[in-house]
Protein backbone atom coordinates (compact mmCIF):
# COMPACT_ATOMS: atom_id res chain seq x y z
CA UNK A 1 0.00 0.00 0.00
CA UNK A 2 1.13 3.56 -0.79
CA UNK A 3 -0.18 7.04 -0.14
CA UNK A 4 -0.52 9.74 -2.77
CA UNK A 5 2.19 11.70 -0.98
CA UNK A 6 4.61 8.75 -1.24
CA UNK A 7 3.82 8.34 -4.94
CA UNK A 8 4.51 12.00 -5.69
CA UNK A 9 7.76 11.85 -3.70
CA UNK A 10 8.94 8.83 -5.71
CA UNK A 11 8.10 10.53 -9.00
CA UNK A 12 9.91 13.71 -7.99
CA UNK A 13 13.00 11.70 -7.06
CA UNK A 14 13.02 10.29 -10.60
CA UNK A 15 12.29 13.74 -12.08
CA UNK A 16 9.08 12.43 -13.63
CA UNK A 17 6.57 14.64 -11.81
CA UNK A 18 5.00 17.67 -13.54
CA UNK A 19 1.85 18.62 -11.63
CA UNK A 20 -1.27 17.29 -9.92
CA UNK A 21 -4.93 18.08 -10.55
CA UNK A 22 -7.29 17.94 -7.56
CA UNK A 23 -10.89 19.22 -7.51
CA UNK A 24 -10.37 20.55 -11.04
CA UNK A 25 -7.41 22.74 -9.93
CA UNK A 26 -3.78 22.47 -10.94
CA UNK A 27 -1.15 22.20 -8.19
CA UNK A 28 2.58 21.70 -8.04
CA UNK A 29 2.58 21.24 -4.27
CA UNK A 30 0.34 18.37 -3.27
CA UNK A 31 -2.66 19.68 -1.25
CA UNK A 32 -2.67 18.60 2.39
CA UNK A 33 -6.19 17.19 2.00
CA UNK A 34 -5.10 14.40 -0.37
CA UNK A 35 -1.60 13.56 0.86
CA UNK A 36 -2.71 10.68 3.07
CA UNK A 37 -5.06 9.20 0.45
CA UNK A 38 -4.32 5.48 0.39
CA UNK A 39 -3.74 3.42 -2.75
CA UNK A 40 -4.62 -0.23 -2.26
CA UNK A 41 -4.27 -1.44 -5.85
CA UNK A 42 -2.49 -0.49 -9.09
CA UNK A 43 -3.54 -1.32 -12.64
CA UNK A 44 -3.44 -0.14 -16.26
CA UNK A 45 -6.54 -2.17 -17.24
CA UNK A 46 -9.85 -0.37 -16.60
CA UNK A 47 -11.60 -3.76 -16.45
CA UNK A 48 -9.57 -4.74 -13.40
CA UNK A 49 -10.01 -1.60 -11.30
CA UNK A 50 -10.81 -2.03 -7.61
CA UNK A 51 -11.80 0.51 -4.99
CA UNK A 52 -9.00 2.96 -4.08
CA UNK A 53 -6.99 1.92 -7.11
CA UNK A 54 -4.32 3.93 -8.91
CA UNK A 55 -4.94 3.73 -12.66
CA UNK A 56 -2.19 4.30 -15.25
CA UNK A 57 -3.19 5.85 -18.58
CA UNK A 58 -0.75 3.77 -20.63
CA UNK A 59 -0.34 3.74 -24.40
CA UNK A 60 0.43 6.10 -27.28
CA UNK A 61 -3.20 6.29 -28.36
CA UNK A 62 -4.80 6.07 -24.94
CA UNK A 63 -8.59 6.47 -25.05
CA UNK A 64 -9.91 8.87 -22.38
CA UNK A 65 -12.99 6.68 -22.01
CA UNK A 66 -10.86 4.06 -20.24
CA UNK A 67 -9.98 6.60 -17.56
CA UNK A 68 -13.64 7.48 -17.14
CA UNK A 69 -14.45 3.76 -16.83
CA UNK A 70 -11.68 3.33 -14.27
CA UNK A 71 -12.98 6.20 -12.12
CA UNK A 72 -16.50 4.84 -12.33
CA UNK A 73 -15.18 1.47 -11.11
CA UNK A 74 -13.52 3.01 -8.06
CA UNK A 75 -10.14 4.42 -9.09
CA UNK A 76 -9.33 7.45 -6.93
CA UNK A 77 -5.92 8.30 -8.42
CA UNK A 78 -4.55 8.29 -11.94
CA UNK A 79 -1.12 8.83 -13.43
CA UNK A 80 -1.10 10.18 -16.94
CA UNK A 81 0.76 12.42 -19.34
CA UNK A 82 -0.18 15.92 -20.44
CA UNK A 83 -2.28 14.66 -23.36
CA UNK A 84 -5.16 13.85 -20.98
CA UNK A 85 -5.18 17.11 -18.99
CA UNK A 86 -7.70 19.01 -21.12
CA UNK A 87 -10.22 16.18 -20.97
CA UNK A 88 -9.77 15.78 -17.21
CA UNK A 89 -10.43 19.49 -16.64
CA UNK A 90 -13.23 19.68 -19.20
CA UNK A 91 -15.17 16.76 -17.71
CA UNK A 92 -14.30 17.72 -14.11
CA UNK A 93 -13.40 14.08 -13.55
CA UNK A 94 -13.48 13.29 -9.79
CA UNK A 95 -9.97 11.85 -9.55
CA UNK A 96 -6.57 12.89 -8.23
CA UNK A 97 -4.63 13.17 -11.48
CA UNK A 98 -0.84 13.08 -11.27
CA UNK A 99 0.73 14.37 -14.48
CA UNK A 100 4.13 12.95 -15.42
CA UNK A 101 6.69 13.29 -18.20
CA UNK A 102 6.69 9.56 -18.97
CA UNK A 103 3.88 7.28 -17.82
CA UNK A 104 5.82 4.07 -18.60
CA UNK A 105 8.71 5.09 -16.34
CA UNK A 106 6.25 6.33 -13.72
CA UNK A 107 4.45 2.98 -13.78
CA UNK A 108 7.68 1.07 -13.26
CA UNK A 109 8.71 3.41 -10.42
CA UNK A 110 5.39 3.18 -8.58
CA UNK A 111 4.86 -0.55 -9.20
CA UNK A 112 8.28 -1.40 -7.78
CA UNK A 113 7.52 0.52 -4.58
CA UNK A 114 3.93 -0.74 -4.35
CA UNK A 115 5.11 -4.35 -4.40
CA UNK A 116 7.84 -3.67 -1.84
CA UNK A 117 10.96 -3.61 -4.08
CA UNK A 118 10.85 -7.41 -4.53
CA UNK A 119 13.87 -7.46 -6.84
CA UNK A 120 16.07 -6.63 -3.85
CA UNK A 121 15.17 -9.97 -2.27
CA UNK A 122 16.18 -11.93 -5.40
CA UNK A 123 19.39 -12.61 -7.27
CA UNK A 124 18.30 -11.16 -10.61
CA UNK A 125 19.73 -12.66 -13.81
CA UNK A 126 18.77 -11.16 -17.19
CA UNK A 127 19.55 -12.34 -20.74
CA UNK A 128 19.35 -10.18 -23.85
CA UNK A 129 20.31 -10.91 -27.46
CA UNK A 130 18.74 -11.34 -30.87
CA UNK A 131 18.65 -15.10 -30.47
CA UNK A 132 19.24 -17.59 -27.68
CA UNK A 133 17.58 -15.77 -24.79
CA UNK A 134 15.01 -18.46 -24.06
CA UNK A 135 17.42 -21.39 -24.34
CA UNK A 136 19.99 -19.61 -22.15
CA UNK A 137 17.34 -18.90 -19.52
CA UNK A 138 16.38 -22.60 -19.49
CA UNK A 139 20.01 -23.70 -19.23
CA UNK A 140 20.58 -21.33 -16.32
CA UNK A 141 17.41 -22.29 -14.46
CA UNK A 142 18.17 -26.00 -14.78
CA UNK A 143 21.72 -25.51 -13.50
CA UNK A 144 20.64 -23.37 -10.55
CA UNK A 145 17.86 -25.79 -9.67
CA UNK A 146 20.36 -28.65 -9.72
CA UNK A 147 22.49 -26.69 -7.25
CA UNK A 148 19.95 -24.84 -5.10
CA UNK A 149 16.75 -26.84 -5.52
CA UNK A 150 13.31 -25.30 -6.14
CA UNK A 151 14.33 -21.74 -5.31
CA UNK A 152 14.66 -20.57 -8.91
CA UNK A 153 11.95 -18.59 -10.72
CA UNK A 154 11.83 -18.03 -14.47
CA UNK A 155 10.33 -15.51 -16.89
CA UNK A 156 10.64 -16.40 -20.57
CA UNK A 157 8.82 -15.88 -23.84
CA UNK A 158 7.51 -19.44 -23.57
CA UNK A 159 6.42 -19.71 -19.97
CA UNK A 160 6.71 -18.32 -16.47
CA UNK A 161 7.49 -20.10 -13.21
CA UNK A 162 7.16 -18.18 -9.95
CA UNK A 163 7.28 -21.00 -7.41
CA UNK A 164 10.09 -23.16 -8.77
CA UNK A 165 7.65 -25.85 -9.85
CA UNK A 166 4.55 -24.78 -11.81
CA UNK A 167 4.62 -23.16 -15.26
CA UNK A 168 2.10 -20.94 -17.04
CA UNK A 169 2.11 -19.72 -20.62
CA UNK A 170 3.77 -16.34 -21.23
CA UNK A 171 2.39 -13.55 -23.42
CA UNK A 172 5.33 -11.14 -23.68
CA UNK A 173 9.07 -11.78 -23.77
CA UNK A 174 9.38 -9.27 -20.92
CA UNK A 175 6.14 -8.38 -19.07
CA UNK A 176 4.91 -4.81 -18.56
CA UNK A 177 6.61 -3.27 -15.54
CA UNK A 178 3.53 -3.44 -13.32
CA UNK A 179 3.05 -7.14 -14.12
CA UNK A 180 6.78 -7.76 -13.78
CA UNK A 181 7.04 -6.37 -10.25
CA UNK A 182 3.84 -8.18 -9.27
CA UNK A 183 5.43 -11.41 -10.48
CA UNK A 184 8.66 -10.70 -8.63
CA UNK A 185 6.63 -10.14 -5.46
CA UNK A 186 4.87 -13.48 -6.03
CA UNK A 187 8.25 -15.18 -6.51
CA UNK A 188 9.51 -13.74 -3.21
CA UNK A 189 6.30 -14.82 -1.45
CA UNK A 190 6.88 -18.36 -2.78
CA UNK A 191 10.34 -18.41 -1.23
CA UNK A 192 12.34 -17.96 -4.43
CA UNK A 193 15.94 -16.77 -4.10
CA UNK A 194 16.89 -16.51 -7.79
CA UNK A 195 15.06 -15.23 -10.85
CA UNK A 196 16.22 -15.81 -14.42
CA UNK A 197 14.53 -13.83 -17.18
CA UNK A 198 14.63 -12.70 -20.79
CA UNK A 199 15.11 -8.98 -21.38
CA UNK A 200 13.94 -7.83 -24.81
CA UNK A 201 14.96 -4.63 -26.57
CA UNK A 202 11.34 -3.51 -26.18
CA UNK A 203 11.70 -3.96 -22.42
CA UNK A 204 14.13 -1.05 -22.44
CA UNK A 205 12.44 0.83 -25.26
CA UNK A 206 9.15 0.83 -23.33
CA UNK A 207 10.68 1.11 -19.84
CA UNK A 208 9.34 -2.26 -18.71
CA UNK A 209 12.50 -2.82 -16.65
CA UNK A 210 13.06 0.81 -15.72
CA UNK A 211 14.73 1.05 -12.31
CA UNK A 212 15.62 -2.65 -12.28
CA UNK A 213 19.25 -3.60 -11.67
CA UNK A 214 20.42 -7.09 -12.54
CA UNK A 215 23.00 -8.86 -10.43
CA UNK A 216 24.09 -10.59 -13.64
CA UNK A 217 23.23 -9.35 -17.10
CA UNK A 218 24.11 -11.33 -20.23
CA UNK A 219 24.46 -9.94 -23.77
CA UNK A 220 24.47 -12.99 -26.05
CA UNK A 221 24.59 -11.58 -29.59
CA UNK A 222 22.99 -9.00 -31.86
CA UNK A 223 21.93 -8.72 -35.49
CA UNK A 224 19.33 -6.46 -37.17
CA UNK A 225 15.82 -7.37 -35.98
CA UNK A 226 12.63 -5.68 -34.79
CA UNK A 227 13.27 -2.84 -37.24
CA UNK A 228 9.89 -1.30 -38.06
CA UNK A 229 7.90 1.91 -37.53
CA UNK A 230 6.32 0.50 -34.34
CA UNK A 231 9.50 -1.01 -32.82
CA UNK A 232 13.01 0.28 -33.61
CA UNK A 233 13.47 2.81 -36.43
CA UNK A 234 16.99 1.52 -37.18
CA UNK A 235 19.74 -0.76 -35.95
CA UNK A 236 21.39 1.97 -33.86
CA UNK A 237 18.23 2.32 -31.79
CA UNK A 238 18.03 -1.47 -31.43
CA UNK A 239 21.65 -1.65 -30.25
CA UNK A 240 21.18 1.26 -27.86
CA UNK A 241 18.17 -0.39 -26.21
CA UNK A 242 19.91 -3.76 -25.97
CA UNK A 243 23.00 -2.13 -24.48
CA UNK A 244 21.02 -0.76 -21.55
CA UNK A 245 21.50 -4.10 -19.81
CA UNK A 246 25.19 -3.15 -19.53
CA UNK A 247 24.31 0.05 -17.71
CA UNK A 248 21.83 -1.73 -15.43
CA UNK A 249 23.82 -4.76 -14.23
CA UNK A 250 26.37 -5.22 -11.47
CA UNK A 251 28.19 -7.82 -13.59
CA UNK A 252 27.70 -8.25 -17.32
CA UNK A 253 28.66 -11.25 -19.46
CA UNK A 254 29.26 -10.27 -23.09
CA UNK A 255 30.01 -12.37 -26.16
CA UNK A 256 33.36 -11.55 -27.78
CA UNK A 257 31.73 -12.37 -31.13
CA UNK A 258 29.59 -9.23 -30.99
CA UNK A 259 30.93 -6.72 -33.51
CA UNK A 260 30.41 -3.87 -31.06
CA UNK A 261 32.04 -5.69 -28.13
CA UNK A 262 34.52 -2.84 -27.56
CA UNK A 263 31.70 -0.31 -27.34
CA UNK A 264 29.80 -2.49 -24.87
CA UNK A 265 32.91 -3.10 -22.74
CA UNK A 266 33.67 0.62 -22.66
CA UNK A 267 30.10 1.38 -21.66
CA UNK A 268 30.36 -1.18 -18.86
CA UNK A 269 33.57 0.44 -17.63
CA UNK A 270 31.89 3.85 -17.62
CA UNK A 271 29.11 2.45 -15.42
CA UNK A 272 31.60 0.54 -13.25
CA UNK A 273 30.06 -2.75 -14.32
CA UNK A 274 32.26 -5.83 -14.10
CA UNK A 275 32.75 -7.53 -17.50
CA UNK A 276 33.14 -11.26 -18.16
CA UNK A 277 33.61 -12.31 -21.79
CA UNK A 278 32.57 -15.53 -23.51
CA UNK A 279 33.26 -16.79 -27.01
CA UNK A 280 35.48 -18.89 -29.24
CA UNK A 281 38.04 -16.09 -29.31
CA UNK A 282 41.22 -16.96 -27.41
CA UNK A 283 40.91 -13.70 -25.43
CA UNK A 284 37.52 -14.68 -23.94
CA UNK A 285 37.34 -15.37 -20.22
CA UNK A 286 35.16 -18.38 -21.04
CA UNK A 287 36.45 -19.85 -24.30
CA UNK A 288 34.25 -22.63 -25.67
CA UNK A 289 34.87 -25.16 -28.39
CA UNK A 290 32.10 -27.32 -29.85
CA UNK A 291 32.73 -30.93 -30.85
CA UNK A 292 29.84 -33.19 -31.86
CA UNK A 293 26.69 -34.77 -30.48
CA UNK A 294 26.22 -31.96 -27.96
CA UNK A 295 29.73 -32.23 -26.49
CA UNK A 296 31.85 -29.11 -25.94
CA UNK A 297 34.66 -27.81 -23.78
CA UNK A 298 35.05 -24.54 -21.92
CA UNK A 299 38.48 -23.14 -21.08
CA UNK A 300 38.95 -20.58 -18.30
CA UNK A 301 41.92 -19.33 -16.31
CA UNK A 302 41.36 -22.19 -13.87
CA UNK A 303 41.39 -24.96 -16.48
CA UNK A 304 39.34 -26.77 -19.12
CA UNK A 305 36.10 -28.68 -18.49
CA UNK A 306 33.96 -30.95 -20.66
CA UNK A 307 30.19 -30.52 -20.93
CA UNK A 308 27.29 -32.03 -22.80
CA UNK A 309 23.85 -30.74 -23.80
CA UNK A 310 20.79 -32.40 -25.35
CA UNK A 311 19.64 -29.43 -27.44
CA UNK A 312 21.15 -29.68 -30.95
CA UNK A 313 22.86 -26.86 -32.82
CA UNK A 314 26.37 -25.43 -32.54
CA UNK A 315 24.91 -22.06 -31.51
CA UNK A 316 23.65 -23.66 -28.31
CA UNK A 317 27.25 -24.13 -27.13
CA UNK A 318 27.40 -20.35 -26.81
CA UNK A 319 24.10 -20.28 -24.91
CA UNK A 320 25.28 -23.04 -22.58
CA UNK A 321 28.60 -21.28 -21.99
CA UNK A 322 26.76 -18.11 -21.00
CA UNK A 323 24.75 -20.13 -18.48
CA UNK A 324 27.94 -21.72 -17.14
CA UNK A 325 29.53 -18.29 -16.73
CA UNK A 326 26.55 -17.11 -14.69
CA UNK A 327 26.40 -20.27 -12.59
CA UNK A 328 30.07 -20.18 -11.72
CA UNK A 329 29.62 -16.75 -10.15
CA UNK A 330 27.20 -18.41 -7.72
CA UNK A 331 28.54 -21.94 -7.15
CA UNK A 332 31.67 -24.08 -7.40
CA UNK A 333 29.66 -27.29 -7.82
CA UNK A 334 30.89 -28.43 -11.24
CA UNK A 335 29.07 -31.76 -11.13
CA UNK A 336 25.69 -30.11 -10.61
CA UNK A 337 26.43 -27.54 -13.33
CA UNK A 338 27.08 -30.41 -15.74
CA UNK A 339 23.98 -32.28 -14.55
CA UNK A 340 21.79 -29.21 -14.93
CA UNK A 341 23.00 -28.60 -18.49
CA UNK A 342 22.45 -32.20 -19.51
CA UNK A 343 18.92 -32.19 -18.06
CA UNK A 344 17.86 -29.09 -20.00
CA UNK A 345 15.16 -29.28 -22.64
CA UNK A 346 13.21 -26.33 -24.04
CA UNK A 347 9.63 -26.74 -25.31
CA UNK A 348 9.52 -25.80 -28.98
CA UNK A 349 13.27 -25.15 -29.28
CA UNK A 350 15.07 -27.39 -31.77
CA UNK A 351 12.75 -30.27 -30.89
CA UNK A 352 13.37 -33.24 -33.14
CA UNK A 353 10.72 -35.73 -34.21
CA UNK A 354 11.23 -38.85 -36.32
CA UNK A 355 9.63 -42.16 -37.23
CA UNK A 356 10.66 -45.61 -38.42
CA UNK A 357 10.39 -44.62 -42.08
CA UNK A 358 13.26 -42.16 -41.67
CA UNK A 359 11.17 -39.00 -41.64
CA UNK A 360 12.81 -36.23 -39.59
CA UNK A 361 11.34 -32.88 -38.55
CA UNK A 362 12.52 -30.06 -36.28
CA UNK A 363 10.30 -27.51 -34.57
CA UNK A 364 11.75 -24.20 -33.44
CA UNK A 365 10.75 -20.61 -32.67
CA UNK A 366 13.46 -19.22 -34.99
CA UNK A 367 12.19 -16.09 -36.74
CA UNK A 368 15.12 -13.76 -37.59
CA UNK A 369 18.23 -13.95 -39.75
CA UNK A 370 20.65 -14.96 -37.01
CA UNK A 371 18.52 -17.74 -35.52
CA UNK A 372 17.37 -19.05 -38.91
CA UNK A 373 20.82 -19.09 -40.54
CA UNK A 374 22.36 -20.92 -37.56
CA UNK A 375 19.53 -23.47 -37.57
CA UNK A 376 19.73 -23.96 -41.33
CA UNK A 377 23.51 -24.45 -41.20
CA UNK A 378 23.02 -27.14 -38.57
CA UNK A 379 20.37 -28.88 -40.72
CA UNK A 380 22.56 -28.88 -43.82
CA UNK A 381 25.48 -30.28 -41.82
CA UNK A 382 23.42 -33.02 -40.17
CA UNK A 383 21.44 -34.01 -43.30
CA UNK A 384 23.83 -33.27 -46.21
CA UNK A 385 22.30 -35.71 -48.71
CA UNK A 386 18.65 -34.73 -48.37
CA UNK A 387 16.52 -31.67 -48.95
CA UNK A 388 15.89 -28.96 -46.37
CA UNK A 389 12.13 -28.32 -46.45
CA UNK A 390 11.21 -25.18 -44.53
CA UNK A 391 7.71 -24.18 -43.38
CA UNK A 392 7.84 -20.52 -42.49
CA UNK A 393 5.98 -17.21 -42.31
CA UNK A 394 6.45 -13.83 -40.64
CA UNK A 395 4.52 -11.83 -38.08
CA UNK A 396 2.17 -9.13 -39.36
CA UNK A 397 2.37 -5.48 -38.41
CA UNK A 398 5.90 -5.49 -36.96
CA UNK A 399 9.56 -6.34 -37.59
CA UNK A 400 9.08 -5.93 -41.33
CA UNK A 401 12.84 -6.25 -41.89
CA UNK A 402 12.50 -9.95 -41.04
CA UNK A 403 10.79 -10.59 -44.37
CA UNK A 404 13.95 -9.59 -46.20
CA UNK A 405 16.02 -11.72 -43.81
CA UNK A 406 13.76 -14.76 -44.23
CA UNK A 407 13.95 -14.51 -48.02
CA UNK A 408 17.72 -14.20 -47.83
CA UNK A 409 18.26 -17.18 -45.52
CA UNK A 410 15.89 -19.36 -47.52
CA UNK A 411 17.84 -18.47 -50.67
CA UNK A 412 21.11 -19.44 -49.00
CA UNK A 413 20.14 -22.75 -47.43
CA UNK A 414 16.68 -24.16 -48.24
CA UNK A 415 15.72 -26.55 -51.02
CA UNK A 416 11.95 -26.17 -50.55
CA UNK A 417 10.20 -23.21 -48.91
CA UNK A 418 6.54 -23.49 -47.97
CA UNK A 419 5.44 -19.96 -47.15
CA UNK A 420 2.54 -19.75 -44.73
CA UNK A 421 0.97 -17.76 -41.91
CA UNK A 422 2.70 -17.14 -38.59
CA UNK A 423 0.78 -14.50 -36.63
CA UNK A 424 -0.91 -12.24 -39.17
CA UNK A 425 -2.52 -9.84 -36.68
CA UNK A 426 -4.33 -7.32 -38.93
CA UNK A 427 -2.18 -7.80 -42.01
CA UNK A 428 -3.11 -9.75 -45.15
CA UNK A 429 -1.16 -13.06 -45.01
CA UNK A 430 -0.74 -13.01 -48.79
CA UNK A 431 0.99 -9.62 -48.55
CA UNK A 432 3.38 -10.99 -45.93
CA UNK A 433 4.15 -13.99 -48.14
CA UNK A 434 4.67 -11.73 -51.17
CA UNK A 435 7.14 -9.63 -49.17
CA UNK A 436 9.15 -12.77 -48.32
CA UNK A 437 9.00 -14.02 -51.93
CA UNK A 438 10.26 -10.68 -53.20
CA UNK A 439 13.50 -11.28 -51.30
CA UNK A 440 14.12 -14.84 -52.52
CA UNK A 441 16.98 -14.76 -55.01
CA UNK A 442 17.77 -18.45 -55.55
CA UNK A 443 16.08 -19.65 -58.77
CA UNK A 444 16.67 -23.28 -57.76
CA UNK A 445 14.62 -22.90 -54.58
CA UNK A 446 11.16 -24.50 -54.87
CA UNK A 447 8.64 -22.05 -53.41
CA UNK A 448 5.13 -23.11 -52.37
CA UNK A 449 2.49 -20.77 -50.96
CA UNK A 450 -0.07 -22.14 -48.51
CA UNK A 451 -1.32 -19.59 -45.97
CA UNK A 452 -3.23 -22.22 -43.99
CA UNK A 453 -0.45 -23.32 -41.61
CA UNK A 454 -1.94 -26.75 -40.89
CA UNK A 455 -2.17 -27.50 -44.62
CA UNK A 456 1.36 -26.15 -45.14
CA UNK A 457 2.80 -28.57 -42.59
CA UNK A 458 0.72 -31.42 -44.01
CA UNK A 459 2.13 -30.59 -47.44
CA UNK A 460 5.68 -30.74 -46.09
CA UNK A 461 5.05 -34.21 -44.69
CA UNK A 462 3.43 -35.34 -47.92
CA UNK A 463 6.56 -34.49 -49.90
CA UNK A 464 9.32 -35.51 -47.46
CA UNK A 465 11.52 -38.55 -48.20
CA UNK A 466 14.03 -40.43 -46.05
CA UNK A 467 17.20 -38.30 -45.85
CA UNK A 468 15.25 -35.03 -46.05
CA UNK A 469 14.59 -32.84 -43.04
CA UNK A 470 11.59 -30.60 -42.35
CA UNK A 471 12.14 -27.41 -40.37
CA UNK A 472 9.10 -25.57 -39.01
CA UNK A 473 9.96 -22.05 -37.87
CA UNK A 474 8.26 -19.46 -35.73
CA UNK A 475 5.49 -21.14 -33.73
CA UNK A 476 6.99 -24.05 -31.77
CA UNK A 477 4.37 -25.44 -29.38
CA UNK A 478 2.13 -22.34 -29.37
CA UNK A 479 -1.54 -23.30 -29.45
CA UNK A 480 -2.91 -20.02 -30.81
CA UNK A 481 -2.60 -17.84 -33.89
CA UNK A 482 -2.89 -14.05 -33.67
CA UNK A 483 -5.26 -12.96 -36.44
CA UNK A 484 -7.38 -9.96 -37.36
CA UNK A 485 -10.21 -11.20 -35.13
CA UNK A 486 -7.95 -11.93 -32.14
CA UNK A 487 -6.39 -15.17 -30.91
CA UNK A 488 -7.57 -18.30 -32.67
CA UNK A 489 -6.94 -21.88 -31.49
CA UNK A 490 -4.10 -23.67 -33.27
CA UNK A 491 -2.92 -27.24 -32.78
CA UNK A 492 0.78 -26.24 -32.57
CA UNK A 493 3.65 -27.11 -34.92
CA UNK A 494 5.07 -29.71 -32.54
CA UNK A 495 1.72 -31.28 -31.75
CA UNK A 496 0.72 -31.52 -35.42
CA UNK A 497 4.12 -32.92 -36.40
CA UNK A 498 3.87 -35.52 -33.66
CA UNK A 499 0.48 -36.62 -35.03
CA UNK A 500 1.73 -36.74 -38.63
CA UNK A 501 4.84 -38.72 -37.68
CA UNK A 502 2.55 -41.43 -36.30
CA UNK A 503 0.26 -41.37 -39.34
CA UNK A 504 3.19 -41.70 -41.76
CA UNK A 505 4.62 -44.54 -39.69
CA UNK A 506 1.74 -46.85 -40.54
Amino acid sequence: MLTVNEVVRLLKERQLFEEVICDNQRHYTLPESVRATEITDVTYDSRQVKSQALFFCKGLNFNFKYLQDAVAAGATVTITERSQVDDILKTQLPVIAIIVTDVQKAMATVARAFYGNPDQALTMIGFTGTKGKTTSVYFTRHILQAVFGKQVAQLSSIDECLDGEHFIEAHLTTPESLDLFRMLKAAVDHGMKYLVMEVSSQAYKKSRVYGLEFDYGVFLNISPDHISPVEHPDFDDYLYCKSQIVANSKTVIISREIKDYTFLAEKAQAYQTKVISIGQDATADYQYQGHSHGQFTVKTSSGTSDYQIKIPGDFNYANATAAIAVAQQLTDDQEQIKAGLLATTVPGRMECLSNHHGYVAYVDYAHNYLSLSESFKFMKHEYPKGRLIVVIGAAGGKAESRRHDIGMTLSEYADVAILTSEDNFKEDPYQIVDDIKANITNPELQVIVEVDRVKAIEQAFAMVKPGDVIFMAGKGREVFMHDVDGDKPYIGDYQLSQKLMVEYDK
